[in-house]
């Protein structure tokens, strides 16, 4: 076995890349006649036109969810539910469609997170170190980038990112683990509705795509399955976001197995509940099944791990 090289060193945005970014966007520079909009109408009519939109990881949710550019995605589930092992499968998959991604997790580092992603992207629990130097080669082909910060960070920093990354790394994708780390107090509800209603703008007017993590209020029963009144904090948030994402883990399922009770593997291990989708009409369960050797989230109780990367991609 060889020695693993550093792999996070290289597509990580450092602090001092971001001053330019701190302030928002001079007004004029949004200010636009009516033909700057022209030549995109005109592609709008050509056959084939088509918004670049993105998919979750699972086939079968492909018919009723879409990631639309220019939107904000509210991913809320109750701590340990697996949402962000979830989102670095999600992100794989956003980026095996050919989006680029960017991860500003504040509670976890780029290499811990590289760590998983090629676990995930392995379908296996012991990936060689030849497949994750490839995998990560692949991903540093401008394909991921990383904003290496832990702990708590003032919004402006956020912001400064997200335009950051659309201005000058062309991303798609941007994801913020989580809401909490960014606004100081949890029960400073009119912080938060800021945060959301800046983060909005940023999606809009650089048409990219930002998914937030967020928490859900805590229940008595964690048995039972969340609705849109259990996430945390002020209910604008969930009016200013285009999609709401609820992530339930089934921890009575778990609690029954280990007790070894028999217990109906048909049912599922996880579920995505879709409680919005601004732009689509569909909302509704997606139901997943756990391979916990791959760390993923699977579409039926065969459990079969999703291929996520292929060598020569």
């Amino acid at each position: 076995m060889g020695s693993v090289r550093p792999i996070d060193a290289p597509r990580v945005i450092r602090p001092d890349e971001l001053a330019a970014y701190l302030e928002a966007t001079e007004p004029q520079q949004k200010v636009l006649p009516a033909g700057a909009f022209k030549e995109e109408l005109r592609r709008s009519r050509q056959p084939g036109y088509a918004v670049d939109l993105g998919f979750l990881p699972w086939t079968k949710a492909s018919a009723n969810f879409a990631f639309r550019p220019g939107e904000v995605t509210l991913w809320a589930g109750e701590n340990g539910s697996g949402k962000s092992m979830m989102l670095s499968q999600v992100q794989l998959s956003l980026i095996a469609q050919g989006f680029r991604c960017c991860s500003a997790s504040f509670e976890m580092k780029p290499f811990r997170q590289l760590k998983r992603m090629t676990r995930q992207a392995s379908m296996g629990m012991s990936p060689s170190d030849e497949f994750e130097d490839e995998l990560v080669d692949y991903l540093n082909a401008n394909r991921l980038w990383f904003y290496d910060q832990q702990g708590t960070v003032r919004p402006k920093q956020v912001f400064a990112v997200c335009r950051y990354v659309a201005d000058k790394l062309g991303m798609h994708h941007v994801f913020i683990d989580s809401l909490m780390k960014c606004v100081r107090g949890e029960e400073d509800w009119d912080a938060q509705k800021d945060f959301i209603d800046e983060i909005t703008a940023i999606a809009r007017d650089s048409n990219m795509h930002i998914h937030i993590v967020h928490h859900l209020r805590k229940r008595d029963d964690e048995r039972a399955v969340p609705t849109k009144g259990s996430v945390r904090g002020h209910g604008s948030i969930v009016d200013q976001v285009d999609n709401l994402m609820l992530v339930w883990r089934n921890k009575g399922k778990e609690v029954d197995a280990a007790k070894g009770k028999d217990v109906d593997e048909t049912i599922p291990d996880q579920m995505i509940l879709v409680e919005k989708q601004r732009n689509g009409e569909w909302e509704g369960r997606i139901s997943l099944w756990f391979h916990k050797g791959a760390m993923q989230y699977t579409s039926d109780p065969s459990c079969r791990p999703l291929e996520l990367y292929s060598t020569g991609w």
